[in-house]
Formats: structure tokens, sequence, C-alpha cells
């Protein structure tokens, strides 16, 4: 065996070693990437001193039931109440503005503020 055939060798094995941790350094944070997007999909159950996060599927049905109607607890729910209460007080500014600017008899009285 050549002498020069065991530092071949250990270079070789050397070189495979550096290549290999140099992949590991470019590509960890797409790895890690991946890793937060799968626990974001899936979510994580509780661990002593850290709460569990619901998985993806369960946070769009929380949406879902916010953003539809549901006889008064979500979201659109209060919206609607809170336009039919605008309507209502829209329609008598409405009114007082009608009854304040329309042309008067001078001789008329003005009218009164109910």
């Amino acid at each position: 065996m050549p002498d020069w055939l065991p530092y071949l060798i250990t270079t070789v094995i050397g070189m495979l070693i550096g290549a290999v941790i140099w992949l590991i350094k470019v590509f960890w944070p797409f790895v890690r990437k991946v890793s937060h997007f799968v626990d974001d999909v899936a979510g994580e159950p509780d661990r002593p001193g850290v709460p569990g996060r619901p998985g993806l599927m369960e946070r769009v049905a929380h949406i879902e039931h916010e953003v539809k109607t549901n006889h008064g607890s979500s979201l659109k729910d209060a919206v609607k109440r809170i336009e039919e209460v605008q309507e209502g007080q829209s329609a008598k500014i409405k009114d007082l503005h009608e009854r304040y600017t329309r042309p008067r008899d001078r001789t008329a009285e003005p009218p009164q503020a109910t």
C-alpha cells in the first residue's frame, strides 16, 4: 500500500464531513421554516409550562364561526346590530334636517323639536 493512501482517505473523509456540515448550515434555515409550517398546520399539544396551539383547521373553523350569523354571538351579528342602530339614527337625522331646511312660511311658528 502506498504511503500517500492513508492521507488521501483522511482528506476525502474530512472533505465529506466538511461538505455535510456546510450543507446542514446552508439548508438549516429552510428546514426550520418547513418545521414551523408543519407545526402551524398540525398544531401542538400542551407541554409542561407551555400551552398547546390549535391547528390550522381549528383556527379557520373559529374564523368561520365569527363571520356567519348565529343569532347573536358572532361578529357578523354585532355588525348587523350596529348597522340597524345607525340606520335608525340616520333616518332621524334626515327627518330633522328636512324639517329645519325646507322653505317655511314666515308667519308660521318654527317647528318644535321632539
